[in-house]
């Protein structure tokens, strides 16, 4: 399940998820961040809504509401002055819907837009073209592959705008392939792989505008993460029971854009 999946799910009924959300959040800290964040932002909108208090001058207001089609608010008190709860609703449905337009906006609107997914999908289609490099690193062939020169790892990382902090850096994170790629068109990218310990690990830069916000995405074989980085994007992927959160942090401390 990926994290679209996820959240569309959680949000529908954050309260009570089903077991299967219990599961992947279980296995997924990031998942399991998602759901805490989903269930407390719900608490809060319904203790929102179970706390109003009427404004003492509402019905104030509503008696100098214009006369329209054919009632007047003086009318519309007076047909509802026996049920004093009517008030209690107007008040709360208000305040509901305005609970509602901010959980909107808190919390979809801290997801990935359509235009960052759209990236992650290009990355995946990416990887396909690179099938038989990938294969080999996933039937343990990886380290059949020379280690790239410092220099040529450079060369092609200057191409998308981006170098290593340090020579010790890419001596402690071999590199076996590296090579420029096309994820978007018209904007520069580098591809380099690593042995990882399920397969091969693809390291991706890219110039192009930064995504919203970081977030992960998957498919039956690969699982990966696109990182904003100031002036323009780092995508990891690896197979789909790789931890990618080590290679995360390392090249994110150990990467800069020089464009």
């Amino acid at each position: 399940m990926d994290e679209i999946e996820f959240r569309r799910r959680v949000y529908a009924n954050p309260q009570s998820p089903e077991q299967e959300l219990l599961d992947a959040a279980s296995d997924n800290p990031d998942y399991q961040k998602i759901l805490d964040q989903a269930q407390e932002l719900d608490t809060d909108v319904s203790n929102a809504v179970t706390a109003i208090s009427v404004p003492a001058d509402l019905q104030d207001k509503l008696l100098k509401i214009p006369a329209s089609a054919g009632i007047s608010g003086e009318e519309l008190i007076q047909r509802e002055s026996a049920n004093s709860s009517y008030f209690h609703y107007y008040a709360a449905a208000a305040t509901f819907l305005l609970a509602i337009g901010v959980t909107f906006s808190i919390v979809f609107n801290s997801g990935p837009s359509v235009q960052d997914i759209a990236l992650g999908d290009n990355v995946l289609d990416h990887l396909y073209i690179d099938f038989e490099e990938i294969n080999a690193f996933s039937r343990g062939e990886g380290n059949n592959f020379e280690i790239v020169n410092a220099a040529n790892v450079s060369q092609i990382l200057a191409n998308a705008g981006t170098q290593f902090l340090s020579n010790d850096f890419m001596r402690s994170m071999p590199v076996r392939v590296a090579k420029p790629c096309e994820i978007i068109p018209a904007f520069q990218s580098a591809h380099l792989i690593l042995q990882g310990s399920r397969g091969a690990v693809s390291v991706f830069v890219i110039n192009n505008s930064p995504v919203s916000v970081e977030y992960r995405f998957r498919d039956d074989r690969f699982n990966g993460v696109v990182i904003p980085m100031g002036k323009g994007n780092m995508i990891l992927v690896g197979e789909e029971t790789e931890n990618l959160d080590p290679y995360k942090d390392l090249f994110a401390d150990n990467v800069e854009w020089v464009i």
